[in-house]
This record gives structure tokens, sequence and C-alpha cells, in this order.
């Protein structure tokens, strides 16, 4: 049901008072709780009603904990975060502007729509100035924002950015060797961001990598990373979230949790077209390592990473293949397209459990060269207590929907019917 103009001013100046906050919210999306009101911050601000001054910002929402919270600028989706506090960077040109935040409660979906505007480039004076006035200095960055467009700016402001900066990639073609070593704070993380048209490229799909993170508490966000070895490769990076990137054309595999890269995630991502110059290392998103390559025989402890709402498409091994020594991670929501077709080391399937204590929940996917799921069990202690439910297979999966080894103890599977060649599983279901 479309909004009255009364609604919609409400809207606008929704962060005036509480209560008119709470009249807007209760208006456009049912009532809020007195705890949760929700309002819209810009870098800690109000949002609602003002001029920002380049567009360029931090987004934040008072979401409840544990909530699914979607932006959208515009009526354009930008993505969803699912780990408080809520937030979202925001860059947006001159002009009235919307921005909404939609999350789901027990007791329904809640919105809020903040309206705001970005302030026009100041205009020129009127008439023929007296002399020729000297070329303007570039305007500075906001503060916390750095901009780059090259691929030595990039070096430095990757490996300088402090707790809470933004590292704002202009549309273009980076070519090097890119690390992302310093670290930001759970509270300040540190922001990588750019448009699918920001590439960042180790120039061959033999060697390199696209990026190495090796700092914790990055946010990396709507890039692309193609024509390298290795996509990005996360070594000893706690709190690192990956979101709405596009890795692709990459020779191995396109991205890498290893090293104890704990308690981070990648999302709402494209990763398509691995392997193509080692077929058998072509995973989609690789969790943790195999024990061959522990350090000392320490297992590689790359726990609780959630991979949520990705597309998976054409690689030549497992779109996403988890290593014995990790633990507790969260599989859901992704779809898979042709994942583990060459066969190349044992790669059959679209995911391959080895650690312990994973949930593998709503996925969706057609094309594989054996089955969906598999748990394996190749060392003593791992690949135990796994979850499977409500995952779909549509078609091109000419063994089971999930294969269990038989020394994969505590694996669950949810009964359900299955689109499987095989069937649901080779253990049964409960």
């Amino acid at each position: 049901m479309s909004s009255s103009p009364l609604l919609r001013a409400l809207v606008v100046r929704s962060v005036t008072s509480a209560a008119i906050a709470a009249l807007a919210l209760s208006a456009v999306a049912g009532p809020a709780t007195a705890a949760t009101v929700p309002v819209i911050l810009a870098d800690g601000s109000a949002l609602a009603g003002t001029s920002q001054p380049d567009g360029v910002f931090t987004a934040t929402v008072n979401a409840p904990s544990g909530s699914k919270v979607k932006f959208k600028l515009d009526g354009t989706y930008l993505g969803q975060d699912l780990r408080a506090p809520y937030s979202w960077p925001i860059s947006t040109g001159s002009g009235p502007h919307k921005l909404s935040a939609r999350w789901e409660t027990p007791s329904g979906r809640q919105e809020t729509v903040t309206a705001f505007t970005v302030a026009p480039p100041a205009p020129r004076p009127v008439g023929k100035p007296a002399a020729p006035a000297p070329a303007p200095a570039p305007a500075p960055a906001p503060a916390g924002v750095v901009r780059v467009s090259t691929a030595a700016a990039l070096t430095s402001a990757l490996r300088t950015a402090r707790p809470g900066q933004v590292i704002d990639l202009a549309d273009g073609r980076y070519i090097g060797t890119f690390t992302a070593s310093a670290s930001g704070t759970t509270a300040a993380p540190i922001t990588l961001r750019g448009s699918r048209a920001a590439i960042l490229s180790s120039g061959s799909t033999s060697s390199g990598y696209g990026l190495h993170v090796t700092g914790s508490n990055w946010h990396i966000t709507g890039l692309s990373v193609s024509s390298s070895a290795k996509g990005i490769v996360l070594d000893g990076s706690r709190n690192t979230v990956i979101t709405s990137v596009d890795i692709g054309t990459i020779g191995a595999e396109a991205v890498h949790f290893r090293a104890g890269s704990s308690d981070g995630g990648i999302r709402d991502s494209l990763i398509h077209d691995t392997g193509l110059t080692q077929p058998e290392y072509g995973e989609g998103i690789y969790l943790g390592s195999a024990k061959s390559n522990w350090t000392r025989g320490v297992p590689d402890r790359s726990d609780r990473i959630t991979v949520s709402g990705n597309r998976i498409v054409n690689t030549s091994a497992e779109g996403i293949d988890i290593k014995e020594g990790t633990t507790g991670g969260l599989i859901t929501g992704n779809s898979f397209s042709n994942s583990g077709t060459s066969g190349a080391n044992y790669a059959d399937s679209w995911v391959d459990v080895k650690g312990n204590g994973y949930r593998v929940e709503y996925n969706t996917g057609f094309g594989t060269r054996l089955d969906a799921f598999q748990v394996h069990s190749v060392l003593a202690g791992w690949g135990t207590d796994t979850v499977f439910r409500g995952n779909t297979v549509q078609g091109g999966v000419p063994g089971h929907e999930v294969w269990v080894q038989s020394a994969s103890l505590g694996t669950i599977v949810a009964c359900k019917a299955s689109g499987a060649a095989k069937g649901l599983s080779n253990i049964a279901c409960r």
C-alpha cells in the first residue's frame, strides 16, 4: 500500500524526536518495540533531513542483535549486514535521496526510510574576474576517507590504513601485489570499497594473489578480483567480512580463509570460473588448511566463518571446501551452478565438509560431477556433527544430495524430498 504525504513528511523528520520516529515506523512497517526505535545514522549522527557534504558516509541502524539488515538507496538494493552494529558504506551524488533499512523480527518485518540530501558543488561566481583565477586545489577527501586511483596509491593505503578508515577505489584496473596488512578494531573496522569496475589483479592466472589480507577487522565490499592465481587470501585475519564482490577468472581458488582467519565471512558475492590453471585447486571458497599444510601439526583454526547468499558458478573443484581442523561455520543461502565438475583431486561436489559442527542449510543449485554435499572424515575426530537442512537440488546431481562417509559421526540430514538422482542421502534422515 502506498504511503500518504503526511507519512512521508513524518519519515523525513523521523529523528526530530523518538516519538515521531516510532509513529513513522508503525505506519510503514508495523509497531516497533520501545527498545528498538529504528534510526539511521550517518557516521554516528542522525541522517534524516540532513544535507551531507559529499555523499560519502557509513550508515548504521539500531536493529536488534541477530537480525539480517538489508540496505537500499533510492530503491536500489545495496546489500545486507548480518552482524551488529549493522552498517553499510554509502557513496552517492548530489540531490535528494532516500535510504532504507529493513530486517525481520519474530513479530514481523520492520523498516525505516530516511530522507536526506547531498549538497551540490558550490556555484561558480557570476561575472568576469579581474584576473585569471589560479587553478583550485583538489578538494580534500572527507575525514577518514582515502580515495585512490593508482596501484601505487592502493599499496600505500592498505599498508597505512587506520581503524575506521575507508579506502575508496576509483573505477579502473589495479595490477600489482596488494597486501592489507594494517588492522582495524571490532568497533572501527577498515573498509576497502569500490564498484565492480574497480578490478584488482596480479596480472596472471599463474601467479600472485588479487588481494592478500593479513590484518584483522576489514570490510571488503563491492569491488572485483580477476586474472590472478588466487583471488582473495586471508592469513591470520580475524573478523574480516567480504561482501558483494565479484571474483572470477582465477587460476586456483577464489577465496581462502586460512592460518587462523576466524570469525569472518563472505556474503552476497559472485564467485565464478576458478581453477583455470590448476583445476584440482579451483575451489570457489576454501576454509582452513589440509592436515598436510598445518604448521608443526597444529590445526588451522579458521573457525566460525559464515558463507551466505553467494552465487558460486563454474568452479572446477568444490564450490566450498571445508578442511579438517575448522569448527562451527555456517553455509547458508548460497546457489551453486556447475561446481565440483572436474573430478581432479576428488573434486566432485558443491560442498565437501571435513571440519566439525557446521550448519549447511537453505542452499540450492544445479550440476556437479557426483553429489551435492559430502562429509568426509580424513582424520580421526574430524568431519563430525554437521547438520543439513532445507537444501534444494534442482537437477544435474547424479549421486546423492548428501553423501556421508561412515566415520563421520553425528551428521544429521533432515528428512525431505530430493532432486538428486540417488535420493537424499546414503544415511537415514531424521
